[in-house]
């Protein structure tokens, strides 16, 4: 298991409005097989101060999916967008878990990264490859590693 899931865990499911699943990466893969509620994206988009548009297209939802699946107040979201939903949230957490405080997370994720050619933190999410690189330099950024 990644270092980084296990250490953001708690904080992304938080900042999903969920309640903590144990440390056992089981758990969290069983729940995340079973769907997160349909609660969670609202309260993920709220934590993250994201836009309909903006939110959508960081989790490769169209439009219209994601209005059906906010308008869905009950029941449970795909596995699928469950696991998209707790990847990006993760990467929140670790950022927010990097430079203490979620104002300046989420300011840091909105602006163009010099390591990132440029790129916004928040524009790459939407992909793992992309989150990969995102949560690499969070993890330079905590070490003090920035070449």
């Amino acid at each position: 298991m990644a270092t980084w899931l296990v250490r953001c865990n708690m904080t992304a499911e938080s900042i999903l409005g969920l309640p903590a699943v144990e440390r056992d990466p089981l758990e969290l893969i069983e729940a995340l097989g079973e769907g997160f509620p349909a609660k969670a994206l609202p309260h993920f988009k709220r934590a993250a101060r994201l836009s309909d548009s903006d939110f959508a297209r960081l989790l490769g939802l169209g439009g219209r999916t994601l209005t059906r699946l906010k308008s869905a107040r009950t029941g449970r979201l795909s596995a699928d967008v469950s696991d998209r939903l707790y990847a990006v949230a993760s990467a929140y957490a670790l950022a927010e878990d990097v430079f203490g405080e979620r104002d300046t997370a989420l300011a840091w994720l909105e602006e163009p990264q010099f390591a990132l050619r440029g790129q916004r933190p928040r524009d790459l999410l939407s992909t793992e490859a992309g989150r990969q690189q995102v949560r690499s330099l969070l993890q330079r950024i905590e070490h003090a590693q920035l070449a």
